[in-house]
């Protein structure tokens, strides 16, 4: 994740560790530390991680994002991002509409107050802003 405004950049590891038992779990760590953690009673997964498709757990990829703007947004007051969501792996034939939808949603959860879909080479953050993206995307 990255913030076009401060270039400020974050990589979570997309592992998310639960504790406690069916339907009482709680969030006990996100990111590198949950991967390392085990127990009895902790279950750790990858929620971005199916055969087919590139979301195993819609609920739980939720939490891992919006984790990451919290991490990147901090401030007691946090306005609504404007999020450009980028699918890089199992593009092949591009993004159904299920999976566009799926990343729109995805963004909504983290409390987006526009979603643009990016299809393409990476972004640069450098040399493009959010307001230039959103005009190419447008002009397609």
């Amino acid at each position: 994740m990255q913030k076009f405004s401060t270039g400020q950049f974050i990589e979570i590891e997309p592992w998310i560790s639960l504790e406690g038992g069916k339907g009482k779990e709680k969030i006990k760590a996100i990111g590198r530390e949950a991967k390392s953690l085990s127990g009895p009673t902790i279950q750790t997964t990858n929620p971005f991680s199916h055969t087919r498709s590139f979301i195993g757990n819609f609920t739980l990829a939720e939490k891992i994002l919006q984790h990451g703007i919290f991490t990147l947004n901090s401030s007691k007051l946090r306005a609504a991002p404007r999020v450009i969501m980028h699918q890089l792996e199992k593009t092949d034939g591009g993004l159904s509409d299920i999976e566009e939808r799926v990343l729109r949603e995805l963004a909504s959860g983290m409390g987006a107050r526009e979603v643009l879909i990016h299809t393409g080479s990476k972004i640069n953050v450098r040399a493009q802003s959010y307001d230039d993206i959103k005009a190419k995307i447008k002009a397609t």
